[in-house]
């Protein structure tokens, strides 16, 4: 096998994808079917299948991924202000980045989960706690991917606009900041399918019987709705990779320029 070889055409890419996702499920029915792993509760694809079909007209459904897809908006939102900001200034000046390193490193190993009750404790149920619990989760990749981006800020450039007479505040704005907005948005990327992840698993832990994790939450109390669990399951990764491959084209069409930079 070369592992060096050169990378398959993107529709090669997606028919091979799909081969591999079909032939999984393929075996899968086969061995369940057949009895050979016999438990109670296992996801038999072509009944999953099924159960994406009924929630396609589910229109509860629907309206439940509509709160996810608000929830991580909101989220992801909170996190590319603080996380542009405060990366921002922290590659900028010493002072910043000594005062806040400690306490982003504290805070960035916590599983923003764990601090998601917390959160309910003091802003009660709804779409706030869960926000900012998937804001919790996002903030790190942006923030650092920032905080880089602006301290490899080309030194000439930064020269200049000091020969021209602008200050540290003007040059981080007009200078620094926007030559780093290729690697911020790098982190907006990785955090978008973080924060998808997150957004699910905060409505299950701390939400109140809404959006995505919340049906699921409810319907896996009642063994019979096991295959529509599993569907709203696939449901939710399904939207995961549609955003990921969003953010990809935008990337992509957006910065492109930044390739010939890292030549």
């Amino acid at each position: 096998m070369n592992l060096h070889s050169e990378p398959l055409p993107r529709n090669k890419q997606i028919a091979y994808g799909v081969a591999g996702v079909v032939g999984t499920a393929l075996v899968a029915e086969l061995v369940l079917r057949s009895g050979v792993i016999d438990k109670p509760g296992l996801p038999i694809p072509s009944r999953v299948l099924g159960g994406v079909g009924s929630l396609a007209g589910d229109g509860t459904f629907w309206g439940e991924v509509a709160f996810t897809l608000q929830e991580w908006m909101l989220g992801l939102a909170i996190a590319t202000v603080a996380g542009v900001v405060l990366g921002g200034l922290m590659g900028a000046f010493t002072k910043v980045f000594v005062a806040f390193e400690l306490p982003v490193e504290v805070f960035r190993v916590l599983p923003s989960v764990a601090i998601g009750p917390i959160l309910v404790l003091l802003l009660g149920a709804g779409m706030l706690p869960l926000s900012l619990t998937v804001a919790l989760a996002c903030v790190w990749p942006i923030l650092l991917n920032t905080l880089y981006g602006v301290r490899g800020t080309d030194a000439t450039a930064v020269q200049t606009a000091r020969t021209l007479g602008l200050g540290s505040l003007a040059i981080l704005t007009r200078i620094k900041i926007p030559s780093a907005l290729p690697f911020a948005f790098t982190g907006i990327r990785v955090s978008a399918s973080i924060g998808l992840i997150v957004a699910v698993s905060a409505e299950l832990l701390i939400g109140g019987g809404e959006g995505i994790g919340g049906y699921i939450l409810v319907n896996s109390a009642n063994a019979t709705n096991l295959d529509i669990v599993y569907a709203a399951t696939i449901v939710a990764g399904v939207l995961g990779v549609a955003v990921s491959g969003v953010f990809a084209v935008v990337d992509n069409k957006v910065f492109a320029w930044k390739k010939g930079l890292a030549q």
